[in-house]
């Protein structure tokens, strides 16, 4: 068994440059680390991948902690925050190369950097384990909101209409043909894209901190989120499934299929599309379309808020039933 490099050395070699400099990391070279009082306070958002349930163990280190940051980002960007500190946890596995800890720590840097607004990593802890590879990234956050405080899932109001971030669905696709269980002929794309989602930039969340009245991050799957602010904000929201946004590749795989309604439905359960579900006021619309326009965001309005409970469906005008699974669910069995 490979002989593990000192606990030093990796924070020197490794870590120590995520900081950029942040003086309230002391280099990595503390017990604690030090963030600045706010009299509006931080908003703090944590969550960890683990190997064999949200990535295969075949899978380049890079990209597995490039999707570490990005559950996490993306969770922030769509409560109109920005990231400012980051803390990670990492339990590496003693049959792992060590060296391939260089290849995880070069993909966290990365997106710390490109997507998070060069956010320093300020701490955190490295060990070894018998186990599978566990990563937790927590995520510090500063609301762009003038009060401070982040937009919820509760906020949204009847009348509201509902709109989507990006596209849904390619990430599914993706994982269904790494996992041997779909054909591969034009999903190169899915592909690729399923081993890092790539969330918003940074520049939406003062779009939505300005215009939502509710927003939330898929990544459990479309309607399961979506459920998530219904049940909230205490009313039903109705979508259009044919209004929901795709890619290219997620349209022609569409075309191929037999049933396009349960094919759509495995799309919009699948999660990890790291995209934002926003509830805007009518007549803050327009101009709500018109900002992310400005910033290069494709957005999609796929439905409204209405008075009821739960998320009703509809495909061309036709009630669509809501599937038993709506989206990822915990289970402890």
């Amino acid at each position: 068994m490979e002989q593990a490099p000192p606990e030093f050395d990796l924070i020197a070699q490794l870590w120590a440059p995520l900081t950029r400099g942040a003086p309230g990391a002391y280099g990595l070279k503390d017990d604690v680390a030090y963030l600045p009082s706010s009299p509006l306070g931080h908003v703090v958002t944590c969550d960890q991948v683990i190997e064999g349930t949200h990535f295969l163990s075949s899978d380049p280190l890079n990209s597995v902690a490039k999707r570490l940051v990005r559950r996490n980002l993306s969770d922030l960007l769509a409560k109109g925050c920005k990231p400012i500190g980051a803390f990670l946890t990492l339990a590496w596995p003693k049959s792992r190369p060590y060296a391939q800890v260089a290849d995880f720590a070069e993909g966290l840097g990365q997106d710390l950097s490109d997507l998070c607004g060069a956010c320093p990593l300020l701490g955190g802890d490295t060990s070894s384990t018998t186990g599978p590879l566990v990563a937790s990234l927590t995520l510090i956050g500063s609301s762009l909101l003038v009060s401070g405080a982040p937009i919820l899932r509760s906020g949204a109001r009847s009348g509201d209409l509902v709109f989507l971030t990006g596209i849904i669905g390619d990430s599914y696709l993706g994982l269904q043909v790494r996992l041997g269980q779909m054909y591969g002929q034009g999903l190169a794309g899915a592909v690729a894209f399923a081993m890092a989602p790539a969330p918003p930039p940074l520049a939406v969340a003062h779009v939505i901190a300005t215009f939502a009245q509710a927003s939330i991050d898929i990544s459990d799957g479309l309607l399961a989120d979506a459920g998530h602010v219904a049940e909230a904000s205490h009313l039903a929201m109705h979508l259009h499934l044919e209004q929901v946004p795709l890619s290219a590749e997620a349209t022609a795989f569409m075309t191929r299929s037999h049933n396009p309604v349960e094919s759509l439905l495995a799309l919009v359960t699948g999660g990890d599309d790291y995209q934002a579900l926003m509830c805007v006021a009518p007549q803050k619309a327009a101009a709500f379309v018109s900002a992310l326009a400005a910033i290069g965001v494709r957005v999609t309005q796929i439905g409204v808020c209405q008075e009821g409970q739960g998320i009703v469906l509809t495909h061309c005008g036709s009630s669509v039933d809501l599937p038993a699974r709506t989206g990822w669910q915990f289970s402890g069995a």
